[in-house]
């Protein structure tokens, strides 16, 4: 198949919490707000067994474990996404995703650098391994020749096959949003693309009957 095209972004933590809420919205709220109306019934009529006996200790046990489910309900989702956030901010890498957009797939390159390392240049020779001081002959080499420095950038190639894999796309209001198989997420933020990009990024996902 032709390629389509190419975009390139970053997402910054801001970004990242604004799709997992917008993820959380679209495939657990309905859910959620369905076992909130049955916690509620529970504990009306928890309440009303009470009214009517208070040495019934049924009405208080199932008063109270409804009641803690469904604060327990609602709260889960801040919990896990805190410590989504937390767990990238120990993690420390910044990531540039490449996807490219074919007539049957879309392919996703993700480009992982370590945030928080501190490259240091060595020479290697026969007495060992030694740093490379600056305005050596071996620093001059390498300016000349950054080739000789090596990328210890990884690179991690996704595909998603059209044919096999549930996608929906969602315009918000700075984020292109990505939904794939209910249960992951790509969000592309408008601030990288160009407006002709956004537009045909829309184009594609329309033409694909994927929004």
């Amino acid at each position: 198949m032709n390629e389509n095209f190419s975009i390139r972004f970053d997402n910054t933590p801001e970004e990242i919490e604004t799709a997992y809420k917008a993820f959380h919205t679209r495939y657990t709220l309905k859910k959620k707000l369905i076992y909130t109306v049955i916690y509620l019934i529970v504990v009306v009529l928890a309440v009303d067994l009470i009214i009517k006996d208070m040495t019934n200790p049924a009405g208080y046990v199932a008063g109270g474990l409804a009641l803690g489910i469904l604060v327990f309900n609602w709260i889960k989702p801040v919990i896990i996404r805190k410590k989504m956030m937390q767990g990238l901010s120990e993690l420390g890498t910044d990531e540039l995703y490449t996807m490219t957009l074919f007539d049957d797939r879309i392919e996703i390159e993700t480009e992982i650098t370590s945030a928080d390392k501190e490259t240091e240049v060595v020479a290697v020779s026969r007495l060992g391994v030694f740093p490379v001081e600056e305005g050596s002959e071996a620093a001059k080499e390498i300016a000349e020749h950054p080739e000789l420095v090596q990328d210890e950038t990884q690179i991690e190639k996704t595909i998603y096959r059209l044919a096999e894999t549930e996608i929906l796309m969602s315009d918000q209001r700075d984020l292109l949003l990505m939904f794939v198989n209910r249960s992951f997420i790509h969000a592309i933020p408008k601030r990288c693309l160009s407006d002709e990009e956004i537009l045909a990024f829309k184009a594609y996902f329309e033409e694909k009957g994927l929004i």
